[in-house]
């Protein structure tokens, strides 16, 4: 696939059909995702899989009700997140965190970088992406990644759920880009 076809084309994917992926698959995945450029060449990054969709509805769930108790007065995600229906992995096979591994400013953003190349690498597969911004907080409770078996010291970055898309969403418009051009 051609790169900016991947990047006219790819889409934040909400509507799974519950296929599995297999594991050389999300492993070729996350071997697109460390191509990305970190800083320094620090390579921040570490990769926590939770395979399953019934397990993912699950954690759902969870993250569903922590999110509710925690967002902010007058959010306007609150009235989408407290639908009993709304499920915050979409009925995914499969999320993918990327942790940054220490506590450097820029491993976030290196940790977003492989992120992209990890979204548009399962695009070129066929395979739909979403980032699950909503469910970083979730993901950074202790009990949480004890839970989950994420260690202590990683620091869930970038969710991102992956599966089979049922369905592809139409193209959403983009507004002109706002650009200064310096002296």
């Amino acid at each position: 696939m051609d790169l900016m076809d991947a990047l006219r084309t790819r889409r934040a994917l909400r509507e799974f059909t519950g296929g599995l992926v297999d594991d050389v698959t999300i492993e070729e995945l996350v071997g697109a995702a460390v191509l990305a450029p970190s800083a320094v060449n620090l390579q921040p990054w570490a990769f926590a899989v939770v395979r399953g969709t019934e397990r993912l509805r699950a954690l759902s769930a969870e993250a569903r009700r922590y999110a509710l108790a925690h967002l902010p007065a007058g959010s306007p995600l609150a009235t989408h997140v407290a639908d009993p229906a709304f499920e915050i992995f979409h009925g995914a096979a499969v999320l993918v965190v990327i942790c940054a591994i220490n506590g450097e400013t820029q491993s976030f953003e290196d940790c977003c970088l492989a992120g992209q190349n990890f979204m548009l690498a399962a695009h070129a597969k066929g395979l739909g992406t979403c980032w699950i911004g909503l469910s970083r907080a979730w993901l950074n409770d202790p009990s949480v990644k004890s839970e989950l078996g994420i260690p202590a010291d990683w620091h869930p970055t970038a969710p991102i759920i992956l599966g089979h898309p049922l369905t592809l969403p139409a193209p959403t418009p983009r507004e002109k880009a706002r650009i200064v051009w310096c002296q």
